[in-house]
């Protein structure tokens, strides 16, 4: 017992080291060209200056190989401070921490703990899940996997967005009653006692939060920890995320967590709403754009999870044009003669309703990450991107041409 004690002290400090070095090493990365820093930054701040629906916006943007990394912000992080955006200012990543809570999952697999074929019910309280999905007079509570939840091909409706019989979702009684405090367990319970299903699970794909929150609790119960705890354990420090952490759990008893950017709903500002308890295992987690991208990276250099993990991870079914869903994965991908036009290649990563986003692009085998903070368009993020991945193009063009 005392020799395998010790062999896991030693492999835990390799893992360490290793994490240090990396870092070190990334943090040695190579700024771009005078040139193409003044035209990175003048795409970010041109769309808060002509915008007015986007009040602030950082973007980091990072090479694989570590040659390059670029930070960028725009505008007024916080109203009521006036505190200025910076490549350092948290943000609430929304839905991007489906990603995360994926990838917990598949750790809980690879170790053993669970396996995708598994029913929920395996782990969860049937007064909680009981009469969740049932469609055509059939329950299906009862039989949904951890592969139907991860993939959203559950069935099961979305707390969030869909509405019930009085014409609202939650999503407008967040912005009626913002001072109000919700449960993990109560946007579970909208979705069982007030929404529909629907499919048949396994039959068709429907993007739901509530899948999530549900994964949420089934980490919970194999851990038997907390799920911010499990994020730290997993997760963040692993990969050296100082500045990532789970909405209302800053893990500093000392030091108060750093205030995080206003998010808006055109021009009113909901942030009161991302701290009110509901967001969690959906879209719960706070970042900044460069611990956004460092752990896109450690996901997919196998840092974090096994290549044939990841790989299961892309199992890319049709969501909504142009987007494909995997496990907690997302990927845009527009048909060829469009690319074409566009010029944006295809990335997988995830989004999130702030106007978050961390993708990455494999043809350019560059990561980016950030937010505009404005749940009101869910193209504009995609077109920064484009916009970033083509000044970065034409930078490579020129210093090409030029070295010939």
């Amino acid at each position: 017992m005392l020799t395998m004690r010790r062999v896991v002290v030693a492999f835990s400090l390799l893992a360490v080291i290793a994490a240090v070095v990396w870092l070190a090493q990334l943090m040695q990365s190579t700024r771009p060209s005078a040139s193409l820093d003044w035209e990175l930054q003048r795409v970010v701040s041109d769309l808060v200056l002509r915008d007015h629906s986007v009040k602030n916006c950082v973007v980091s943007v990072m090479k694989g190989d570590g040659s390059f990394m670029w930070s960028g912000a725009a505008g007024v992080a916080n109203e009521q401070s006036q505190a200025p955006m910076t490549r350092d200012t948290p943000i609430y990543i929304a839905s991007v921490t489906k990603l995360y809570t994926a990838t917990t999952v598949m750790l809980l697999v690879e170790r053993g703990a669970l396996s995708l074929d598994d029913t929920m019910a395996k782990y969860l309280p049937h007064d909680l899940i009981h009469g969740i999905h049932v469609y055509n007079g059939k329950d299906y509570s009862a039989e949904i996997t951890i592969r139907e939840l991860l993939s959203h091909s559950s069935g099961i409706p979305d707390y969030y967005t869909e509405k019930s019989v009085d014409g609202k979702n939650l999503f407008d009684l967040f912005r009626e009653t913002p001072g109000r405090r919700w449960t993990v367990d109560e946007t579970i319970e909208r979705a069982r006692d007030d929404l529909k299903p629907e499919f048949p699970p396994g039959s068709d794909v429907s993007y739901s939060d509530t899948n999530f929150q549900l994964l949420g609790k089934v980490i919970e119960a194999v851990s038997g920890k907390p799920l911010e705890a499990v994020y730290d354990e997993f997760l963040f420090r692993p990969v050296g995320l100082e500045n990532t952490w789970l909405v209302g759990h800053w893990r500093s008893t000392n030091v108060p967590a750093p205030a995080s950017a206003d998010v808006f709903y055109g021009n009113v500002n909901i942030t009161q709403c991302r701290s009110n308890g509901a967001f969690w295992a959906d879209g719960g987690i706070v970042s900044t754009a460069e611990e956004m991208n460092r752990f896109l990276i450690a996901l997919n250099r196998g840092r974090i999870i096994r290549p044939v993990s990841l790989k299961l991870m892309h199992n890319w079914r049709r969501l909504r044009f142009p987007l494909q869903y995997g496990f907690g994965t997302m990927r845009f991908n527009l048909p060829r003669p469009i690319r074409a036009v566009v010029r944006t290649p295809p990335l997988w990563g995830h989004s999130g309703s702030t106007g978050s986003f961390l993708y990455y692009s494999e043809d350019f085998d560059l990561y980016m990450a950030g937010t505009i903070d404005q749940t009101e368009s869910k193209i504009k993020p995609f077109l920064l991107m484009g916009k970033i991945i083509r000044a970065i193009a034409a930078e490579n063009t020129r210093l090409n041409t030029r070295n010939r």
